[in-house]
């Protein structure tokens, strides 16, 4: 097979194979020029051919020695090549995907070459002959001839166009994005590594969804969509949920699950950290009963958090405990003045002989006669006896209303302030 052919047929078969470990030849340049290299690598054994020729003392000694498809046509010289990138790679990378191109663009080789009528010693120097597919020579290509040649080359450029979405996404990837649904597609989050764009047109019962957006998270049932400043959210059993696309793109981009833990924070600090953020989990407390504004009416002092984007805490809501406390205190003296009032009913008539007595004290230093003088003072001794024999009645509520209204009286209301731990979920492009 010739050298065109060699290079067309590797970026194929090493584009198709590679996606199985979701690794894309074209997403860099030096994917694709290993895989070159690797199509053409076996043929080094041969001075005339493109490898051969940029490397000529090497093809002419393997030539001299071992003659044209022997020692690197074998499956002993794939093992060995891949095994010492291997060794190369762990020393400089993170991963193997170098040895890998490798690997299967070597192998693409040794396949169309063993298509051809003359096959390969695929196990030189154990076993000599050649190994060929298929069988049948009549259905195996005929080196140099320019027909087949030519129909094979046309067969790999239009396969390679063809196939460029599956190299791109990695043959997992396309067959989850076949199925068109949401399980499918909460297993492509689960296994990639990057962040996933996502194209999306659906429908919950009359309500249309379609547009862009970023597949931000995804528990065991349900997937979070960031789609122009808000979360859609999607389950896999949504009642009257019709999807007509649901198609994920990779990005270079990855997701990394921060932590924040806050202590005494004021308001406004806690709604700018929340801001323009996604909330994976979060436990927040705060001193006094306060609320987010996507549900104003749930007062409370905990917050436990799941899968929420662009939270905001109510802000001044100190001013409302200050007209709560200021109704409170009128509820009390309203309290208090009533029980008084009460109190001085039910002892009217001491209250009165007080009032009498007092009145008749203030007789004795105005001038009277003889007589008025006397019954004056009789009159006191009366009052002043009945008063002493007198149980005037009391009420405790009186006593309590007024402790109550001390406390609260003295009772600051300063800012509100939280605690706890968020985390959120953050792209780093």
């Amino acid at each position: 097979m010739t050298a065109p052919n060699h290079i067309a047929g590797g970026i194929v078969f090493t584009g198709l194979f590679c996606s199985f470990f979701s690794i894309n030849i074209f997403a860099n340049p030096i994917y694709i020029s290993v895989t070159v290299l690797g199509s053409l690598l076996p043929d080094i054994d041969h001075t005339k051919s493109w490898i051969g020729k940029s490397v000529y003392p090497i093809a002419k000694w393997l030539s001299r020695n071992y003659g044209h498809r022997t020692i690197t046509h074998s499956i002993f010289f794939l093992i060995g090549v891949f095994l010492i990138s291997v060794f190369i790679e762990k020393n400089f990378r993170e991963d193997y995907t170098i040895s890998t191109i490798l690997f299967f663009s070597l192998l693409s080789h040794l396949i169309f070459d063993m298509v051809t009528l003359a096959g390969i010693p695929l196990f030189y120097p154990f076993y000599k002959n050649p190994c060929v597919l298929p069988a049948n020579p009549e259905m195996r290509i005929r080196s140099g001839n320019i027909r087949q040649e030519g129909i094979i080359l046309f067969m790999f450029c239009f396969l390679t166009f063809f196939m460029q979405d599956l190299f791109a996404n990695g043959f997992w990837s396309t067959i989850n994005n076949n199925f068109n649904d949401v399980k499918h597609q909460i297993k492509e989050y689960k296994k990639s590594p990057n962040v996933l764009n996502i194209d999306y047109d659906y429908t919950i019962y009359q309500t249309h969804h379609k547009g862009k957006g970023t597949y931000i998270q995804a528990s065991e049932t349900e997937m979070f969509i960031l789609s122009n400043d808000k979360i859609l959210s999607l389950k896999k059993d949504t009642p009257g949920l019709k999807i007509k696309l649901l198609t994920t793109t990779k990005t270079n981009s990855k997701i990394h699950e921060n932590k924040i833990e806050i202590n005494d924070m004021k308001e406004s600090e806690l709604n700018t950290i929340l801001k323009d953020k996604f909330i994976s989990t979060a436990t927040i407390y705060s001193t006094f009963g306060t609320a987010l504004t996507t549900n104003p009416l749930e007062i409370k002092k905990k917050f436990q958090i799941e899968n929420k984007y662009n939270l905001t805490f109510i802000s001044h809501l100190q001013d409302t405990l200050l007209v709560k406390k200021e109704k409170i205190i009128a509820e009390l003296e309203l309290k208090l003045k009533s029980e008084e009032n009460h109190l001085i009913n039910d002892n009217k008539s001491y209250y009165l002989d007080l009032a009498m007595l007092q009145e008749q004290k203030n007789k004795l230093k105005s001038d009277l006669s003889n007589y008025d003088l006397n019954e004056t003072k009789k009159n006191i001794i009366d009052l002043e006896n009945k008063i002493a024999n007198y149980k005037p009645k009391t009420n405790l509520m009186i006593a309590e209303y007024k402790k109550q209204l001390q406390k609260i009286k003295s009772d600051q209301i300063g800012n509100i302030t939280y605690s706890g731990e968020i985390n959120y979920i953050e792209i780093n492009k």
